[in-house]
């Protein structure tokens, strides 16, 4: 080898290690940044001159792991979005025995009725007859609005999520430009690219996505039901928030706004093309766990005005017409279900502060004259009607309806142990990937190791560089 060839190698030794130094230094400094991939220098030897060349500097990634991590991401993010939901409906019910939930109010009612056919000339008893009615049926009401304004909450939502989508994925479209244009003029853009997963992994979290790379930088964007939402141009997403809810509102009326990509419908149902995360759960809450849970509310609210309205619990009441508890003071209309939970009440018959009387507890709604204070025969009747077998549902076993309102609990708390089993599985498993991918970042510890043989490399080829001044030196002596 020439003096030449010795210094031109030492120098591009230096030159490499000079350049791994740098690339060591950042990967310390941004070993807790989120979405940052280790970096490794990729080197080669020279053809030219001898010594070695930097061939460039290559991002550490893991496609697989990273497109199980989004996934896994998406999973947990709606599957915490519905348990979320369960255990507010849940809550607001309360537990069998709690006697502020609706078990609990149900044995109130129950209770006074027994007691004032004990004593049917107190009024006392007959007012918290009335009292535990109206705290039964407001709490039904109070039930209604929960389910609603859960519904509402999943509508604002899954507007919030599309307005992200559209943004996060224009963002994206951006950076592939970037990123194109940047190794078209021979540069690396590997900052960009930590963007780019950073951007993609926190929209993952509203519809799972799976990647392909192009040649030129570029990425295309599917979701994992295979639909196309990037490629050379962003997919747009449309939705239209509703500003209010009831429980009649619904998607397949017209009443609720679907999603439309690039203006076609498309389907929201857990199973369709962008299921997996958080728009599909809010979808599912809106359109399916709300609306199945306002059904069991309005199945409890009816059951209560139909054996309070049946002739042979009171019969100086015409058929037809209103009883004990009412549809907003109306006789029920099996035609207007929805949202019954929502509109009953107590009888105004039976309430003084609406001009009603209680003594029509003891003798009947359609009493025109008190009669004798200490007959308990309607009483009775009353406590016959919680107390009678009846189906909560068409085709169910008969129950009182204490125990038909505990089974609808016992379905609401099945539904939220059943999400709440799904949920835990996919944070283990998405914990399981992520300490999988923590353990392909930035390890301080070796990269230290690395520093090191970095540094004894740059002090040999110092060593080179002196030899050979020194070789020079010697034969300009000569």
């Amino acid at each position: 080898m020439s003096i030449n060839s010795a210094i031109s190698a030492a120098m591009s030794g230096l030159t490499a290690q000079s350049r791994a130094i740098h690339v060591i230094s950042a990967n310390v400094a941004n070993s807790m940044t989120e979405g940052y991939a280790t970096r490794r220098l990729n080197v080669a030897s020279s053809v030219v001159g001898g010594g070695v060349r930097v061939v460039d500097v290559e991002r550490q990634t893991d496609p697989i792991l990273d497109g199980l991590l989004r996934q896994s991401g998406g999973a947990t993010a709606g599957s915490d979005t519905q348990l979320d939901f369960w255990n507010r409906i849940e809550q607001a019910i309360g537990l069998p025995g709690d006697p502020h939930g609706l078990t609990g109010k149900v044995a109130t009612l129950e209770n006074a009725l027994v007691s004032a056919a004990a004593r049917p000339d107190l009024d006392h008893r007959l007012s918290a007859v009335a009292d535990a009615g109206n705290d039964l049926a407001g709490h039904l009401n109070a039930l209604e609005k929960q389910v609603q304004s859960q519904r509402q909450g999943a509508d604002a939502a899954i507007g919030a999520d599309v307005d992200a989508l559209n943004l996060g994925l224009e963002r994206i479209a951006v950076l592939n430009r970037n990123i194109v244009r940047l190794q078209a003029q021979g540069h690396q853009a590997l900052g960009l690219a930590d963007e780019r997963q950073k951007l993609i992994a926190s929209l993952s979290e509203i519809v799972p996505i799976r990647e392909f790379q192009h040649p030129d930088g570029r990425i295309a964007l599917y979701s994992e039901g295979g639909h196309l939402l990037l490629d050379t141009r962003p997919a747009e997403l449309s939705f239209a928030t509703s500003p209010a809810m009831d429980a009649s509102m619904a998607l397949e009326d017209g009443t609720l706004s679907g999603l439309r990509v690039n203006g076609q419908a498309l389907s929201t149902a857990q199973t369709g093309p962008l299921a997996g995360g958080r728009l599909a759960a809010n979808f599912a809450i809106r359109d399916v766990d709300a609306p199945s849970a306002q059904t069991a509310l309005d199945r409890i609210a009816r059951s209560l005005v139909e054996r309070f309205q049946d002739p042979a619990t009171d019969p100086t009441t015409a058929p037809g017409q209103p009883g004990l508890f009412t549809d907003f003071g109306l006789a029920l209309d099996p035609a207007q279900i929805d949202g019954l939970a929502g509109r009953l009440a107590l009888s105004d018959t039976v309430l003084p502060e609406a001009g009603g009387d209680l003594w029509k507890l003891r003798t009947g709604l359609g009493a025109a004259v008190p009669g004798a204070v200490g007959d308990d025969r309607q009483l009775q009747r009353w406590v016959e009607a919680l107390q009678r077998p009846l189906p909560g549902e068409t085709g169910s076993a008969t129950r009182s309806f204490a125990d038909n309102v505990g089974q609808t609990i016992s379905g609401i708390s099945q539904a939220r142990h059943a999400t709440e089993e799904r949920a835990t599985h996919a944070q283990a498993y998405h914990a399981e990937l992520q300490h999988q991918a923590l353990s392909m970042g930035v390890d301080v510890d070796s990269e230290m190791q690395r520093l090191l043989q970095v540094e004894k490399a740059h002090a040999a080829n110092a060593r080179l560089l002196q030899v050979a001044d020194d070789l020079m030196r010697q034969i300009l002596e000569i």
